[in-house]
């Protein structure tokens, strides 16, 4: 019976740490991003002289409040975020606003890729950091809302 008490108590630990675990998390942009050209529309007698991909490198992060292509780019602050000093801070209160967050990873030849930030965060910051391999980006998020943005 003891046994049985103590599987079921671990069974519920378990089950609300996993509703409680998104306190924070991170979105790492890739260091590199390939693509092809897609061309729409070829004028008559031309042909594509080479199907070639590309690669570029990450360059920079942003956020957006709506989707990307509605060009709500999200200017950030100076603050705290969960006792730490950060430089750039963006807010993304749920509660607030109802359209969703966006960071834009974006690579030097133009191109750029989206992902969607989970709604129960109300902050989020970037970090950069730099090796022999190139730059890279993260957006770190949190449910604590910063503090002393200016």
């Amino acid at each position: 019976m003891k046994g049985k008490r103590l599987y079921s108590t671990m069974i519920a630990i378990a089950c609300l740490a996993s509703v409680f675990s998104v306190n924070a998390y991170q979105i790492d942009c890739p260091k590199e991003m390939s693509f092809k050209i897609k061309f729409e529309e070829i004028p008559e007698g031309w042909e594509i002289s080479e199907d070639k991909t590309y690669t570029s490198s990450f360059s920079t992060l942003g956020l957006f409040h709506d989707k990307p292509a509605l060009k709500a780019s999200l200017v950030p602050a100076k603050g705290t975020i969960d006792g730490q000093q950060q430089k750039l801070i963006w807010e993304v209160n749920h509660v607030k606003d109802t359209a969703p967050y966006y960071v834009v990873c974006q690579y030097g030849s133009g191109v750029a890729i989206t992902k969607k930030i989970d709604l129960s965060m109300k902050s989020c910051w970037a970090v950069y950091s730099e090796d022999k391999d190139g730059k890279q980006g993260a957006l770190h998020c949190s449910v604590n809302e910063a503090k002393n943005l200016h």
